[in-house]
């Protein structure tokens, strides 16, 4: 599996997908943040992705490891209509219901926050939004 473009640019959701499948910790806990915004003049469509993940890890000897960063990663990235539009539509169209993702919706922005604390529930969020991931992602290419 590969999460870089031919320019050498991380495919941010790729990566995670990457980091969740080939890390062996029990507790690695995510926490991704997507906001729209169409309030500003230079770039009238924009978004920003903040992603982290860290872990804890359980050592029989020597007790529980809290909070071990793995990743803290942003991207700012400025959109064409119809991207902020499909991007828009990829958040707000889709019904899944859970307390792991919040939506927060005003006059000037969207912002969509998932949060996990396992694999498996990381592996949910991507099976639901894996559409919406993939469209992010492919904006570097």
């Amino acid at each position: 599996m590969t999460f870089m473009n031919n320019n050498g640019n991380f495919k941010q959701f790729r990566m995670i997908g990457f980091l969740n499948e080939n890390c062996n910790d029990d507790h690695v806990i995510s926490k991704i943040t997507i906001v729209l915004r169409r309030d500003k003049i230079e770039a009238p469509y924009y978004m920003i992705t903040k992603i982290r993940l860290s872990s804890c890890i359980d050592r029989p000897d020597n007790g529980v490891i809290h909070a071990m960063d793995i990743l803290n990663h942003t991207r700012r990235h400025n959109l064409t209509e119809d991207a902020y539009d499909e991007i828009k539509s990829l958040i707000t169209d889709n019904d899944y219901e859970s307390d792991q993702v919040k939506i927060f919706k005003d006059d000037a922005q969207l912002k969509m926050v998932l949060m996990s604390k396992n694999d498996d529930e990381l592996n949910d969020l991507f099976k639901v939004y894996g559409e919406l991931f993939e469209k992010i992602d492919k904006l570097i290419d």
